[in-house]
């Protein structure tokens, strides 16, 4: 590629401030670390009683849903699915029963 007339920027320059923009990110990422640590712990604790409640109250309206009996339930596994499991179940009996 050409370059138009006129002074062309050092390289090292352009490497200097390469390196400044690392430098500045590992700093940032480094001193924001522990608040970031901080935040998720206190936020990991304060679910704990939530998640509690959540799963109460899911287990508590479990009995009111109305789930279609064993017998109403439709089975949509793929053909080629079926035959493996029925093949494995046949291999796992033997022939001789």
């Amino acid at each position: 590629m050409k370059h138009l007339a006129g002074k062309a920027k050092p390289k090292w320059l352009a490497f200097a401030g390469q390196a400044l923009a690392v430098a500045l990110f590992v700093t940032m990422t480094i001193s924001v670390m522990p608040m970031l640590l901080m935040i998720s712990l206190v936020s990991a604790l304060v679910l704990i009683p939530v998640m509690r409640r959540l799963r109460e109250e899911v287990e508590r309206t479990n009995a009111v849903v109305n789930v279609p009996a064993r017998e109403e339930m439709v089975d949509i596994t793929p053909l080629h699915e079926r035959l493996r499991q029925e093949f494995s179940a046949f291999r796992q009996r033997g022939w001789w029963r």
